[in-house]
């Protein structure tokens, strides 16, 4: 059975990228560390492919952060939640029997859980990673599933919709373990304190120090 990680990302330009944060730290700031968190995910996870936006933007910015042979699809126009459904409506054209999008926004995911995610896709058809504000850091789907349809994101109740209406549509539903992600200054020091933990977030780590955030 193909199966195929990618992970969501931005082009980690100024002004682009993690704009609630950069209020806080300034638009380089939060660029540099957006950068980072791209770096650490990049080599945790070399076989991802990337689903990112602007695509051309993207290319002028990639440099060092995944190397030449990355897959990139661009993200189409619309909101967040119509650019997943074309991203798992596209899954079989591409090969994909079982598919996990996750956020570049928790540089801290452990490579276990990805593998526990494709893993309870075998008997599920739908598996989520909750965060701690009722969102959502990984969605995977077995094939296509409009789950998504007509649900609004970023909000306190994304999750819980998007749980109880698969269901309704009589579908297996898996959680994963929660986390959270990087969007306030308040989540930088959780960050650091898994930085200084973990070998696999060096560029995290020295993103943060030069912010003067430590553990």
């Amino acid at each position: 059975m193909s199966v195929q990680l990618t992970i969501a990302a931005k082009a980690p330009l100024a002004g682009h990228v993690k704009t609630r944060l950069a209020a806080a730290i300034g638009d380089a700031a939060a660029a540099e560390l957006y950068g980072a968190f791209l770096r650490d995910l990049a080599a945790r996870f070399p076989e991802a492919a990337w689903f990112v936006s602007p695509l051309a933007e993207w290319e002028k910015a990639t440099d060092c952060y995944l190397g030449r042979s990355a897959l990139l699809l661009e993200q189409p126009p619309g909101d967040w939640t119509e650019r997943q459904r074309a991203f798992f409506r596209g899954a079989a054209a591409r090969g994909e029997e079982r598919s996990v999008l996750v956020a570049s926004d928790s540089p801290q995911l452990p490579g276990a859980i990805v593998a526990e995610a494709f893993a309870l896709l075998d008997r599920h058809e739908l598996v989520l990673g909750p965060v701690t504000d009722g969102g959502y850091y990984l969605i995977g789907m077995r094939g296509w599933h409009d789950v998504l349809a007509g649900v609004a994101m970023s909000t306190s109740s994304v999750l819980g919709e998007l749980v109880s209406g698969a269901r309704a549509q009589g579908l297996r539903v898996a959680l994963v373990e929660p986390t959270y992600d990087v969007d306030e200054v308040e989540d930088l020091e959780l960050l650091a304190l898994d930085a200084a933990m973990r070998d696999d977030l060096p560029a995290t780590r020295a993103a943060l120090a030069a912010l003067e955030v430590t553990a």
